[in-house]
């Protein structure tokens, strides 16, 4: 974009290069530093772009090499001021124009964010609004590499960073580390109650006291894996010491999820009726271009931003913002019960999603219609297999008679 606007200001023209020696004709321009761009072979010669200064030297190669040249185009600010010297304000609005493009090159108006799946765009803008680096700022005093080293100090998920300025466009990448599960062993005692009523059907304990097996009816609340451990002697207790509970138990539960829907339902019956208003965000502040009183009783908002832009990466600080206001009627239908029924499953479904750990095996489901004069009550009895442990804290003592746990060290006891 830069060298553009640069080739602009100095000027070109694109030449037609015609005879029977125009490989020598190029090669003289090299030894000379004569730059010739954009070249593009034609039946009868070559077109290509030159700048002002360099297409003074043509003439004296042309001698040489026999072979003619001719102006196609003229293109840039030179020929532009040449062209309209006699209209003076024109001019002087033009120059201003390009140097006001100028002067937006100097400040960030776009920024990018890619690569973040865990952390949220905001954060990542708020800390580096907080370090310099925001809409509006000037690009010369963004400290990069600084900003790059903090985002991965105050940020343990960011494994990498990296930011990249392009014309008005600020990129930043980073890499996020893949969360790996916490497999430190807790050391706070614990039990393992259950937190839902249900059939055992699978235990396999870790640390602790199983106190259920495959088969037993359980509660909710009740104790499945203690956190007390006995110190025998033989078969004499001296003591209890209490451990952090690790267990996996499955088990069949019952379950209910009810949904109502009522027959009665309004849609939007949009009309035709419909106002926009515009505004214009400029240099972070909001201006009213077009508005409009909105005299509608019930309407949707659809609001649509577009950011002005030179290029792809020349991005200006104007945003032109739409807001449309379109005009709908409520519209009352009815459910049919079968129409009702097929609604009430979505609902159930959803709720199944939601509620329900995804671990979870559904062994049987009936959903159950109740009617009345203005809704229709669905019930779904579910059969699942899930984990039903909990952990639940327990005080910490140890109660023995002196002896040695495994580790070596001696534990104060309560004599039984």
């Amino acid at each position: 974009m830069f060298k553009f606007i640069w080739n602009y200001l100095k000027g070109y023209v694109i030449i037609k290069i015609t005879g029977f020696s125009i490989e020598r004709f190029l090669n003289l321009c090299l030894n000379k530093n004569i730059q010739l761009s954009k070249l593009e072979e034609v039946s009868d010669g070559i077109i290509c772009s030159i700048s002002i200064k360099d297409f003074k030297q043509l003439k004296i190669i042309s001698k040489k090499t026999g072979c003619k040249y001719k102006i196609i185009l003229k293109y840039g600010m030179p020929f532009f001021i040449f062209k309209n010297r006699k209209r003076k304000m024109f001019l002087i609005g033009a120059i201003f124009f390009v140097f006001l493009l100028y002067y937006f090159s100097s400040f960030i108006w776009s920024i990018q964010i890619i690569g973040n799946n865990q952390i949220d765009n905001n954060e990542i803008l708020k800390f580096c609004e907080d370090n310099g680096l925001y809409l509006g700022a000037y690009k010369r005093k963004i400290n990069i590499k600084e900003i790059q080293s903090d985002l991965k100090n105050n940020f343990d998920i960011i494994s990498w960073a990296n930011i990249k300025i392009d014309g008005t466009k600020i990129t930043i990448s980073i890499s996020e580390n893949i969360q790996k599960q916490n497999t430190t062993q807790n050391t706070i005692p614990c039990d393992i109650i259950a937190k839902e009523t249900g059939v055992i059907t699978n235990i396999v304990t870790r640390t602790g006291r199983p106190l259920v097996k495959a088969k037993d009816i359980v509660k909710k609340g009740d104790i499945l894996v203690s956190g007390e451990l006995f110190l025998k002697d033989g078969e004499e207790i001296k003591g209890i010491q209490n451990t952090y509970s690790d267990a996996d138990i499955l088990a069949k539960v019952e379950k209910e999820i009810k949904v109502t829907v009522p027959f009665d339902y309004y849609v939007k019956d949009f009309t035709e009726n419909k106002k926009t208003t515009y505004n214009l965000l400029a240099f972070n502040k909001n201006f009213n271009i077009l508005k409009s009183n909105i005299d509608f009783e019930k309407y949707d908002t659809i609001i649509s931003r577009t950011q002005l832009k030179l290029s792809e990466n020349f991005y200006l600080p104007f945003i032109i913002k739409k807001t449309e206001y379109k005009e709908y009627i409520p519209k009352k239908k009815a459910y049919s019960i079968d129409e009702a029924k097929l609604y009430a499953n979505k609902l159930i479904t959803e709720k199944i999603i939601k509620e329900i750990d995804f671990s979870s095996d559904i062994l049987n489901k009936e959903i159950i219609y109740e009617e009345n004069e203005n809704e229709l009550i669905a019930t779904a009895k579910l059969t699942i297999i899930e984990d039903i442990g909990e952990k639940a804290p327990i005080s910490v003592s140890y109660q023995n008679e002196g002896s040695n746990t495994e580790d070596g060290t001696n534990q104060v006891t309560n004599s039984q």
